[in-house]
């Protein structure tokens, strides 16, 4: 049955429940709009196919959720409870002659409908009691016709412009560039000051201040400025004051949606809301700039790339992707941008453009065949990527992304340590707790005076009062540090020592991966980030590789990844191929396993490791990586297969835990089997993550899976 009318709908974090016109239509759409439109052709906002899709219902008698086989979800909210249910009764009665339309004669579509407990929003679930009569129809009704590479493709809807978001551990920042402008100049990004402190870099610090209910305040600087207002005022306590926290996505071994952080304080917050509420505020920032540049442009209008690590498990990666979706960024308007391969896109495009202007003197690094290391050194990681670069101009992994947490932060954390081993660590306690905006004050002295310091020089840094009168230097430390009226300083020789402990694990690490047989033929390192502008990092990978590399460090290296990734988010295909970092794999039991076939539900009690992917294997975007066969038995409605990883070379047959790590579940949404059938499970792998298409060998139809890596728990078969 169709149907039409205003239901609010959950927008995002910030903007909550907002009116929305729904139009449900006869071949099975869920479709809204801004208004009720005005000509029948009208672009509807968003839709789903409801063909073997959930719906969730919350105690409160009005909200409820509609979830699509493919994860797209609409959470809702009926003016009462009577328009709730009739929504929802015309909602399963569509959804139900759909699946009859299509699997009449090959699936049972006639159980009882029950509505699910929707624990992610921490709903309580009942029963909706209603059974629709199916209908019948011809059997040639129920025909799909279904290219499976077509399913593996997700073409970028057209749009107007590409926006990126640069979230980093420290500081965050945004740029865009119009479709018009990128034809006519790549180079041609407009940077958006975030706040009105940091203009000059156009970054501000990632730090977020959430209300004593848990609601967004500020953030950035302006965020800090409101934290220590409070602190003077002894409110500080009750608020939520998130800093440095992106780290905690690469420390967690054990990824979850409903992962849960602490803020400055010690209280928690869960980290998916975190993250997503940074990223709306940005993203509504470079929405607000951009209208104003072009008139009458809508939300869809906007392709979004945001920046991750290279070296983020998958887990990490899909966190994202899901915190962007609670920022009413929807997955086929976001790309994931790995940063080191975004910098490298950048200085390919300002090598091209140098060459047109009669100046080729960094072109050599992006010649076709040229092989090239990015050193992408941010506040928490080493991010590190080895390409080559193709006929087509396009770039090709030649060996897995790689690096460590010796970022910048590394060091503003040991010259705490060495103020606390100087001052005392009961006293620095102490004035944190009594004094938080002294403390504040002085952190931000640190990363401000850390960034330009010298090889050869001493680090001076101001302190407050009250602190100065505590200090009483020892005479284990009275040779390397000074107390001098209202600073301490800390000499060169222990400022050197200090970033040392930095710089050589990094030295060591791209010295052993330059000495591998698969980066042979690399004749420039390309230094980027904001710890690249270090004058011991420069110096270090001057003295120690310039004899045989080229070390190129583009000025404002900290932008570099930043405008990287809007000209990444213009391209179709701009990296072609990638190496894993892991071997993945299906951990089953060996009675289940013959061949390349999968019986679900044989067990013996050990799980085996049946390899998807191979360590180190070249994987070429979006080709097919793997298949295999899986035995459903009747009645079976989700295809559910856990997927294992491990850094080891051999791995060993049984799966343990010392040296695996189970990162995720495949997921298949299927219509009630009548009998046992087999299904061909095609797993591909798409820039950032792995996409799954199951089709039915005794029907030739196909269901789009996922690979979730952040489920809490998942469903028995």
């Amino acid at each position: 049955m169709s149907m039409e009318g205003y239901l609010k709908k959950k927008l995002s974090l910030l903007k909550g429940y907002r009116d929305q016109w729904f139009v449900l239509t006869q071949d099975g759409h869920l479709k809204y709009y801004l208004e009720k439109p005005m000509e029948e052709k009208q672009k509807p906002k968003g839709q789903i196919l409801l063909l073997l899709s959930d719906i969730n219902q919350k105690s409160d008698n009005v909200s409820f959720k509609v979830k699509s086989a493919n994860n797209n979800v609409f959470r809702l909210r009926g003016e009462s409870k009577e328009k709730r249910n009739a929504w929802i009764k015309a909602i399963i009665e569509t959804k139900t002659k759909l699946n009859n339309r299509m699997f009449k004669g090959f699936y049972d579509t006639g159980e009882r409908l029950q509505i699910n407990i929707d624990q992610e929003d921490d709903d309580t679930g009942c029963a909706f009691d209603y059974t629709p009569e199916l209908e019948t129809v011809s059997e040639d009704g129920g025909a799909i016709e279904t290219d499976i590479a077509s399913l593996f493709k997700t073409p970028k809807k057209p749009f107007v412009a590409v926006a990126a978001i640069d979230f980093g551990t420290t500081y965050s920042g945004c740029a865009f560039s119009t479709v018009q402008d990128f034809k006519t100049n790549p180079l041609k990004i407009e940077t958006i000051a975030l706040d009105n402190i940091n203009v000059l870099s156009y970054k501000t610090p990632t730090v977020l201040l959430l209300t004593p209910e848990g609601r967004f305040h500020s953030f950035g600087a302006k965020a800090e400025e409101d934290y220590v207002t409070l602190a003077e005022k002894d409110e500080a306590h009750r608020w939520y004051y998130f800093n440095r926290f992106k780290m905690q996505l690469y420390k967690s071994k054990e990824l979850k949606s409903n992962m849960v952080i602490k803020e400055m304080g010690g209280k928690t917050m869960k980290a998916m809301v975190v993250f997503a509420f940074c990223i709306e505020y940005i993203k509504d920032k470079v929405m607000e700039r951009l209208s104003q540049a072009i008139n009458g442009l809508d939300e869809d209008d906007v392709h979004w790339v945001l920046t991750v690590p290279a070296i983020w498990n998958d887990q990490a990666r899909q966190f994202m992707i899901a915190a962007s979706e609670k920022a009413s960024i929807g997955k086929d308007n976001l790309t994931l941008a790995l940063e080191p391969e975004g910098a490298a896109m950048y200085c390919k495009y300002l090598a091209l453009d140098k060459k047109e202007h009669g100046d080729a003197t960094e072109l050599k690094a992006f010649d076709e065949n040229a092989r090239f290391m990015v050193v992408d050194l941010g506040g928490g990681t080493i991010d590190i990527t080895v390409s080559e670069v193709l006929a087509t101009g396009q770039l090709r992994e030649i060996y897995n992304a790689t690096g460590g947490p010796w970022g910048g932060n590394y060091i503003n954390d040991q010259i705490i340590k060495t103020l606390k081993d100087v001052i005392g660590w009961s006293v620095m306690g102490r004035f944190k707790a009594d004094d938080f905006d002294d403390y504040l004050e002085l952190l931000k002295n640190v990363e401000q005076r850390k960034r330009g310091v010298k090889y050869d020089s001493e680090l001076k840094l101001k302190i407050s009062d009250n602190l100065f009168k505590k200090i009483e230097i020892p005479d284990s430390h009275k040779k390397v540090v000074q107390k001098d009226r209202k600073s301490i300083t800390l000499s060169a020789s222990l400022i050197n020592k200090i970033f040392s402990s930095s710089v050589d694990s990094m030295m060591k690490h791209v010295e052993g991966l330059l000495q591998k047989e698969e980066t042979r033929g690399v004749s420039t390192i390309l230094l980027v980030g904001g710890y690249a502008a270090s004058d011991f990092v420069q110096r270090a990978f001057k003295e120690k590789f310039e004899k045989e590399y080229r070390i190129t460090i583009p000025l404002t290296p900290d932008m570099i990844v930043l405008k990287g990734a809007v000209i990444t988010g213009h391209l179709v295909e701009a990296i072609v191929g990638r190496m894993t970092k892991y071997h993945y794999g299906l951990g089953l039991s060996t009675t289940a396993v013959s061949g390349r076939s999968i019986s679900l539900g044989a067990n013996d009690g050990k799980k085996s490791f049946f390899s998807l992917i191979k360590k180190g294997q070249k994987i070429k975007i979006g080709d097919v990586v793997t298949q295999y066969e899986v035995v459903l038995k009747a009645k079976s409605q989700w295809a559910n297969l856990e997927v294992y990883t491990t850094e080891d070379d051999d791995p060993n047959p049984v799966i343990d835990e010392e040296h695996f790590t189970k990162v995720g579940n495949i997921n298949v949404k299927l219509p009630q089997f009548k009998k046992e059938s087999i299904l061909v499970l095609t797993i591909s792998y798409d820039e950032t993550e792995f996409k799954v298409v199951a089709t039915d060998r005794n029907t030739g139809r196909c269901f789009v899976g996922n690979c979730r890596f952040l489920d809490k728990e998942i469903k028995p078969i």
